[in-house]
């Protein structure tokens, strides 16, 4: 462990990253912490509601806004490890320092995920805290305390994910902030496509329901910030003696299955920076995109995905016209991804 550890490269890293440790418990706290004392306050006022079997259970899995800006957070993690090689100021020091690349790159990696993990196992603490200091008022049957263990891994699992990719991404391009832009659009491209092909489909050739299934699993498997969105069932709670009601309870679907495509994924990811990272030539830090020979690829997808997005937004009943306009942007998005390479690339 310690010929991966280099304790000051790590400390380094660290000293930038920690206060985003303190921002991201800040988020995590007012998300899930406010989540289960809302849900609390709520039990109490409607005490003998159906639904205050599944209070907790609520509370956990509540989904809002927070979820969202946790995935810019990750991004601002991943600009500020980066952001610093990249300046011309410091791309010389770098190279001159008795690091490997290796190194270098690991010990990026494991700040940004000691960060995270930190950052989740205090909400996790706090949340056991606040289960158990409750239970006199819990179904520990209806809201167990393995929905605590599940929300913790779900979501260190999915962020780490996410965040090994924008390293990934950082390793492949120049600029730290177009990088982390790029990455956090590129992981919605797959479900932005399944979207348009439904879209079509469904307007010009009519829905089935095998369709309509299909392309649901496409989409919750193809974007990875879903992963931590819970699904909803609706069950039959007896409220009373000879009375039942409709409660619903949240879980994660296909919750070992999605943890272990996480955990692939990751791994893949951090190979593949690993190797980009190690071929990458210093002197072209400040370049849009720093391997050549991937040039052709963000051109191909900015001007594919302008054409797509272009098109749906004309919002063309005829499909000959949505192919014009296809066309039109699509030429339109490869001119502009040709200036972003020109203009953003610098060799100085």
């Amino acid at each position: 462990m310690n010929k991966i550890i280099n304790e000051a490269l790590f400390y380094k890293e660290w000293i930038y990253v920690k206060w985003i440790t303190l921002l991201t418990i800040a988020i995590l706290l007012s998300s899930k912490g406010y989540g289960v004392i809302w849900a609390l306050n709520f039990k109490e006022k409607i005490q003998g509601g159906v639904e205050d079997y599944y209070w907790f259970n609520h509370g956990i899995y509540t989904e809002n806004v927070n979820i969202f800006i946790m995935v810019f957070v990750v991004i601002i993690l991943a600009i500020t490890l980066f952001i610093g090689e990249k300046t011309s100021e410091t791309q010389g020091f770098m190279a001159s320092m008795p690091f490997t690349r290796k190194e270098i790159l690991l010990n990026k990696w494991l700040v940004g995920v000691i960060s995270l993990l930190i950052s989740f196992a205090v909400t996790y603490i706090f949340l056991s805290l606040f289960y158990f200091l409750n239970i006199k008022g819990l179904d520990t049957t209806l809201n167990p305390y393995s929905d605590i263990i599940k929300w913790f891994f779900m979501n260190t699992f999915q962020y780490i994910c996410v965040f090994t990719f924008m390293m990934l991404i950082q390793a492949v391009m120049g600029n730290s902030i177009v990088s982390s832009i790029v990455g956090g659009i590129i992981l919605m491209v797959p479900l932005f496509i399944i979207m348009v092909a439904e879209e079509l489909t469904g307007r010009y050739y009519g829905y089935t329901q095998y369709q309509f299934i299909i392309l649901n699993k496409l989409k919750s498997w193809l974007n990875i910030y879903s992963y931590n969105f819970p699904q909803q069932s609706h069950i039959r709670v007896a409220v009373n003696e000879g009375y039942s009601d409709t409660a619903t309870f949240a879980y994660y679907s296909n919750y070992k299955s999605k943890l272990l495509v996480l955990f692939v994924l990751t791994c893949l990811f951090l190979f593949l920076a690993y190797v980009a990272y190690s071929k990458r030539n210093i002197e072209y830090n400040l370049r849009l995109i720093v391997f050549k020979n991937l040039e052709p690829l963000f051109i191909c997808g900015v001007a594919i995905c302008s054409g797509l997005l272009a098109a749906t937004i004309m919002d063309s009943y005829r499909l000959r016209d949505f192919g014009i306009w296809f066309i039109i942007f699509t030429i339109i998005g490869y001119f502009i991804s040709k200036l972003l390479l020109k203009f953003l690339s610098s060799t100085k």
